[in-house]
């Protein structure tokens, strides 16, 4: 089953999913420094990050410069630019966009099946327990996965962790869009001035869930 990934965003961002050749060729001098004492795994799985994000940022005319990260490990994307990378087994994609359009945007991909056993006591809030419960036809990760992608788009905003219990979610699954809201003893200072659009697909084998902000 083809998908187009792009559809995650509007047209001003570009979405690169890492090809074989990706996750195996070495960075620049200062990006591999970053990965030097990591296991082989997380090497390949940063190299290919590094790589799609390039190619996206190409394509954007972006200035050329290394991908490095903060002390918080998130990337560092060239001034005027905003961007998000994921990856799990054997996928890896990467979203960029220019700042001017978009105020910030996340991604998550995830393998097509349920998380382990238990696990989603901690990522649902009873209102997502419910969503569930209600459509057996939605991908068993989707709220994991779409909170992951939501994670990432406001993290660079607001610097603040935010727990898999801070918001709930709204699916439409007939739009294969979602929204959120916040938990009532969130704190989390979602900017109001920003337009939140999320959106999901699936493939034969995994699970897409990307979204971003616009001026309201």
């Amino acid at each position: 089953m083809k998908i187009k990934l792009a559809e995650l965003f509007p047209s001003c961002a570009i979405v690169v999913t890492a090809d074989q050749a990706m996750w195996t060729t070495p960075l620049c001098d200062e990006e591999e420094k970053l990965i030097e004492t990591a296991v082989q795994k997380r090497q390949q799985e940063f190299r290919a990050g590094r790589h799609a994000a390039h190619q996206a940022l190409d394509q954007l005319s972006a200035p050329w410069q290394p991908l490095l990260r903060d002390e918080k490990r998130q990337p560092l994307w060239p001034t005027g630019f905003v961007g998000s990378i994921s990856h799990c087994r054997g996928e890896c994609v990467a979203v960029c966009a220019k700042a001017a359009e978009l105020a910030s945007l996340g991604i998550d991909v995830e393998p097509l099946e349920p998380l382990p056993k238990g696990v989603d006591q901690y990522i649902h809030t009873a209102d997502d327990h419910a969503t569930m419960q209600a459509d057996n036809t939605l991908p068993e990760r989707l709220i994991f996965s779409a909170k992951e992608s939501l994670y990432k788009c406001f993290y660079p905003l607001i610097g603040e962790h935010m727990g898999f219990q801070s918001v709930s979610l709204n699916i439409d699954a007939e739009n294969m869009s979602f929204d959120f809201i916040p938990s009532a003893t969130s704190t989390i200072p979602f900017p109001a001035e920003l337009k939140f659009h999320g959106r999901f697909m699936t493939s034969e084998s995994h699970l897409y869930t990307g979204c971003y902000l616009t001026g309201s």
